[in-house]
C-alpha cells in the first residue's frame, strides 16, 4: 500500500474513533440530563385498569398543604394479599409530598424491628407465641410528639365471593382514607364534631336497632367524632358542634328547640337533616315534625308525598316493592355530588320523602329519582299496604328530587358605629343545610356495602358542610384480585416458548435479514 493511502486509512480510523467518542459522550450527556429531569420533575402513571394507586384530588390537597415531617409505619407481612397494591398506594403519598417518609416492617422477616416500632408507640394487642408477633393495629402515622394508629381492616380487606371463579378475591384498599384521615387530624389537632340529636326518636349513636353505629366507625378513621347531644330545654345549641345532625325523628321538635336550631343556623352553623316518612297511626297523612317552616325559610322545601320507584333497573334483583329500597342514580351539580356522578355507583334509598328546593336560585337539588318515579300524596292505600302504581294530577311528576342543599344568607341591620352604611343592610353568611328524604341510608348493611356509595355520600355531606373537603372524594378502592395458578405443565410451555421458540424466532429473522441482503 502507498504511503498516501496508507496515511488516508489511517485519518479515517482516527476519525471514525473521534466520532465514536464523540457520540458516546454526547449519548451519555443526554442519558445525564433525561435522569436530572426526570429527578426534578419527578411523576408516575396509573395504568391500573381501575386506577387503584391514584390518590384523590382531596388527598392531593392534603398533601400539598401538609407542612410538617410525617412518618408512616406499615407493619404488615409482605405476604399478605394486597400488600403490593398498598406499597405502590403509599409510593404514591411519597411522590406528591416531600414530607412524607414510608417505612415497612414485616413482623414475619424482621420481629425485632416490629418489635422495637411496638414499643416506640405503645401498641396493643402484642403477642409472642411460635416465633409470631400479632397487634390490631397494622399501621402508625407518627408526626413529632404524636401519633395516629390504624388497623389492618381499614388499610386491606379481603371479600371472598363463593359465587365467583375461586381464584377470584375482591381487596378493598382502604388506606387512602385511613391514612388521609390521620394525616387531617395530626394537621388539625382535633376530630371534626358533628352533633346527633335525641329524644325525637332519632337513631342513636351507638347501640342496636336504629342507630349509627356502622357509619361512626366508618367515619372515625377519618377523624370525624358523631356525639349525642339534648336540644330539649336548651334555648342554643351547645358550643363545639361542627354540624348538627337530625336522622329519622319521629316526634316534633318544640319552638324552642327549633328557635335554638334556627338561631344556630344563621350564626354560621351547619345542618344535616334526613327525614324519613313519619306516618302515625290510625291517620292518613304525614307528622309534622316541627322544622319544616324553619327548612323553608332556608330554602328547602319538606313536600308531604312518598316517592314511588317502579322502574324494575332500580330495583332488586328478583324484583322488589316500588317504595323501596330502590337505586338512586341521578346526581345533581354540586361539590358533594362531583366525585359520585362519574362513578357509576349508586345510593340505596328506601320509604323516601320527597325534598325539594323552595327556588332554584337558593338551593340545589343533590340527588333525583327516574323518570317513572313520582311523589304520592295520597298515602292512604299505602298506609292500608296497598300500592296502586300510576300518577295523578295530585302528584310529583318525575324525576322527583329527594336530596337538597342550601347555603342560608341572612341580614343583619349594621351597627351603630357603622355611619356610612346607615341606611343599608349588611349581608352576613350563615351556615350550611343539607336535607335528604330517607334516615334508612344509614343503615350498617348498605354504609358496609362496597357496591353502593351511602356511606362515602353521607361522609362527602359532612365534608361539604364542614367545609373538610378530604371528606368528600376519598374512596376505598375496590378490585378483583385473580391470583396466578400455573401447573407443572404450564411451567413446562413457559420453558419451551420463552426459553427456545423466542430466541429461534430471532435467530430466523436475523437470518433472512442477512440472507436478503446478501442476495
Amino acid at each position: 500500500m502507498s504511503e498516501p493511502k496508507r496515511d488516508e486509512a489511517t485519518r479515517r480510523r482516527l476519525e471514525t474513533r473521534i466520532y465514536a467518542a464523540l457520540s458516546a459522550a454526547l449519548l451519555m450527556g443526554l442519558a445525564f440530563q433525561v435522569n436530572y429531569l426526570s429527578y426534578r420533575h419527578y411523576d408516575r402513571w396509573d395504568w391500573t385498569e381501575h386506577s387503584i394507586y391514584t390518590l384523590s384530588d382531596r388527598t392531593k390537597a392534603v398533601l400539598h398543604d401538609l407542612d410538617r415531617e410525617v412518618e408512616i409505619w406499615i407493619l404488615l407481612s409482605e405476604a399478605e394479599q394486597g400488600f403490593a397494591e398498598l406499597r405502590n398506594l403509599l409510593a404514591r403519598y411519597e411522590a406528591e409530598s416531600s414530607h412524607i417518609t414510608v417505612h415497612f416492617v414485616d413482623p414475619d422477616r424482621d420481629p425485632g424491628a416490629f418489635r422495637e416500632v411496638a414499643q416506640r408507640f405503645e401498641l396493643g394487642g402484642i403477642q409472642v407465641g411460635e416465633g409470631r408477633l400479632l397487634s390490631d393495629v397494622a399501621a402508625v402515622i407518627d408526626s413529632g410528639q404524636r401519633h395516629w394508629e390504624i388497623t389492618r381492616d381499614d388499610l386491606i380487606s379481603t371479600n371472598f365471593d363463593p359465587l365467583n371463579d375461586e381464584n377470584s378475591v375482591e381487596l378493598n384498599v382502604e388506606g387512602e382514607r385511613a391514612i388521609t384521615g390521620a394525616l387531617v387530624e395530626l394537621a388539625t389537632g382535633r376530630a371534626t364534631r358533628v352533633c346527633v340529636t335525641r329524644g325525637h326518636g332519632e337513631l342513636t349513636v351507638a347501640g342496636s336497632g336504629r342507630s349509627l353505629e356502622g357509619f361512626a366507625r366508618e367515619v372515625h378513621r377519618e377523624n370525624l367524632e358523631l356525639t349525642p347531644i339534648d336540644t330539649r330545654g336548651s334555648a342554643e345549641i351547645e358550643a363545639g358542634c361542627d354540624a348538627v345532625a337530625i336522622i329519622g325523628p319521629e316526634v316534633a321538635f318544640t319552638a324552642e328547640e327549633v328557635d335554638a336550631l334556627r338561631a344556630y343556623v344563621r350564626g354560621g352553623g351547619n345542618l344535616f337533616v334526613a327525614l324519613d316518612p313519619v306516618i302515625p297511626q290510625g291517620r292518613a297523612s304525614f307528622a309534622d315534625l316541627g322544622i319544616e317552616d324553619m327548612l323553608r325559610d332556608f330554602g328547602i322545601r319538606v313536600e308531604r308525598a312518598l316517592v314511588i320507584e317502579p322502574n324494575p333497573a332500580l330495583l332488586p334483583a328478583g324484583g322488589g316493592h316500588p317504595v323501596g329500597p330502590f337505586a338512586v342514580v341521578g346526581w345533581g351539580e354540586h361539590p358533594i355530588t362531583a366525585p359520585f356522578a362519574s362513578l357509576g355507583l349508586p345510593l340505596v334509598l328506601s320509604e323516601v320523602r320527597a325534598i325539594s328546593p323552595v327556588d332554584e336560585g337558593r338551593a340545589t337539588v343533590l340527588l333525583t329519582t327516574s323518570e317513572q318515579s313520582y311523589g304520592e300524596t295520597d298515602v292512604r292505600g299505602i298506609v292500608e299496604g296497598q300500592v296502586e302504581l300510576g300518577a295523578d294530577a295530585a302528584d310529583i311528576p318525575g324525576p322527583v328530587s329527594v336530596a337538597v342543599a342550601a347555603t342560608v344568607e341572612v341580614t343583619r341591620p349594621p351597627s351603630d358605629d357603622d355611619e356610612s352604611s346607615e341606611d343599608e343592610e349588611h349581608e352576613a353568611a350563615g351556615g350550611r343545610v343539607v336535607v335528604i328524604g330517607d334516615a334508612t341510608m344509614f343503615a350498617s348493611e348498605y354504609i358496609a356495602e362496597s357496591t353502593v356509595v351511602n356511606g362515602n355520600f353521607a361522609s362527602a355531606v359532612i365534608g361539604w358542610l364542614t367545609q373538610r373537603e378530604a371528606l368528600i372524594a376519598i374512596d376505598g378502592r375496590s378490585f378483583e384480585h385473580h391470583p396466578v395458578s400455573m401447573s407443572q405443565d404450564d411451567v413446562s410451555n413457559l420453558f419451551l416458548r420463552v426459553v427456545v421458540l423466542i430466541p429461534l424466532a430471532f435467530i430466523f429473522l436475523g437470518f433472512a435479514v442477512w440472507w436478503n441482503r446478501r442476495s
